[in-house]
């Protein structure tokens, strides 16, 4: 038992304190026990295809990542009660035990506005710095979740007939085969403009790391040949029941699907002979699963499925950036301590909201 506590306190320690620069990361940060959990929830699928000594020696950055096993093997892991989550945080925060301090110096502090960002925003309130530099700052208070506006009219609007993506998007997926080859590839929207889409790529494996810009045409077809795990990642909505989206592949049926603990309205689309199929979201068009099942003599399959996007995520992102002039005198308040901390978060979230700022 001790030796598991020790296990469990390392892991946290090093995904905690660690600085992410290897291939399949998360892009989150892990501060609270729910994080923990998300954590180990990542590398899951990962988990059962490689096994944990495999698993480990994939991801070398993450040397006590065999530590998620306590979680995985716990009789509510594969649970479906409401409860389950809250049980398995339970069983996290077990195993930290008495490491207070893990939590007093990770946690307690988690939603608090860096130095530099206040640095940052001082510069800004004393016409020291450019409009951008405190554009950025907010940009990273929400993706941190210091900031937290309501999320009401902020849903994308994706336009008809054409790719519902934006600048700054990205979509990583994985591909595993029965032969237990991984592979993962991530792709980021760097430009879009009336030919297509140009974006950056980076394809991982065991072996080796290929960095390139690959594009799409205005259909989502991608035109540079043999650069990806998927042919196909986004189609033009609306989709309808009967339509063929590609050679010999037939929308047949709709569904729910579970992505990142959210449920989504999806397209079920195969080929005559339904070896097959693909799971395209309703809303945007985008591909969430692209399976191949071959039965004969022997069974050969291979599946390429949608780990991380933020196109799903509420933006509140646009074209040109919006910061009235007199939010400084605001932000002067604040930095003398004239109000506080959480009062000059929620002023900034309900301008947000209101869409005076807009970033």
């Amino acid at each position: 038992m001790k030796l598991s506590i020790l296990i469990m306190v390392v892991i946290i320690i090093v995904v905690i304190g660690g600085h992410y620069a290897f291939a399949h990361e998360p892009n989150f940060e892990v501060k609270t026990t729910k994080d923990i959990l998300k954590f180990c929830t990542f590398f899951y699928d990962e988990y059962r295809l490689l096994g944990p000594d495999d698993l480990a020696m994939q991801h070398p950055q993450y040397p006590n990542l065999r530590a998620c096993g306590i979680l995985y093997n716990n009789i509510a892991w594969n649970s479906t009660h409401p409860q389950r989550d809250t049980v398995l945080i339970a069983e996290i925060e077990k195993y930290l035990g008495d490491a207070a301090y893990i939590k007093e110096r990770h946690i307690k502090n988690s939603e608090k506005i860096p130095i530099w960002l206040k640095d940052d925003a001082k510069m800004w309130a004393n016409e020291e710095a450019t409009d951008t530099l405190f554009v950025n700052g907010i940009r990273k208070m929400l993706e941190d979740h210091v900031l937290n506006p309501s999320l009401k009219n902020t849903n994308r609007n994706c336009i008809e007939d054409k790719l519902c993506l934006m600048k700054s998007d990205f979509m990583k997926y994985s591909y595993s085969n029965k032969y237990g080859q991984y592979i993962t590839q991530e792709f980021i929207v760097d430009t879009i403009n009336k030919e297509g889409v140009l974006l950056n790529t980076q394809k991982n494996s065991k072996e080796d790391k290929e960095v390139s810009s690959i594009s799409i045409d205005n259909q989502g077809t991608v035109q540079t040949e043999k650069c990806c795990i998927i042919e196909k990642f986004m189609f033009l909505t609306p989709i309808n029941l009967g339509y063929m989206i590609m050679d010999n592949l037939k929308i047949v049926s709709d569904a729910t699907y579970e992505f990142d603990g959210k449920t989504h309205q999806v397209w079920i689309a195969q080929n005559s002979e339904k070896q097959d199929m693909l799971i395209i979201d309703k809303q945007t068009g985008l591909v969430l699963s692209d399976s191949h099942k071959e039965t004969g003599l022997t069974i050969k399959w291979e599946k390429v499925e949608l780990m991380e996007t933020n196109i799903f995520e509420k933006k509140y992102a646009n074209d040109e950036f919006v910061i009235p002039k007199w939010f400084k005198t605001t932000t002067k308040w604040f930095l003398n301590n004239l109000i506080s901390e959480s009062e000059y978060i929620k002023a900034t979230e309900n301008l947000l909201e209101r869409q005076i700022i807009r970033i």
